[in-house]
């Protein structure tokens, strides 16, 4: 049996630049906090406890990788997710990291 590699070489290129996007705590933990629901940059800062400006920095770069939506109603700017299914491996690495707990690997 001849081994061969499950995705073409473009699949990992383009699942390496998600996972570099996705790889900050901040940018994690909105979106999951955009799981289901739609909010502004004001009530994620409150949420978040972070700089108005912080948030719209990595919002930006949500936005610019088309992992976000943006709608605006008169002066607030609403983000949503694009597709739910982003923040999975969130949840997929939290019960493995449960699980070791539990195991007592870590």
């Amino acid at each position: 049996m001849k081994l061969k590699s499950p995705f073409s070489k473009s699949v990992y290129e383009k699942n390496a630049q998600i996972y570099r996007m996705m790889a900050h705590p901040l940018r994690l933990e909105i979106l999951n906090l955009l799981k289901g629901r739609e909010v502004c940059v004001d009530d994620m800062a409150k949420v978040l406890e972070k700089r108005k400006a912080n948030i719209s920095q990595h919002l930006a770069l949500l936005r610019y990788s088309r992992v976000v939506s943006v709608r605006k109603e008169g002066q607030h700017v609403f983000y949503s997710l694009a597709d739910p299914a982003i923040v999975e491996p969130c949840r997929i690495f939290r019960d493995l990291w449960k699980k070791r707990e539990k195991n007592g690997d870590i």
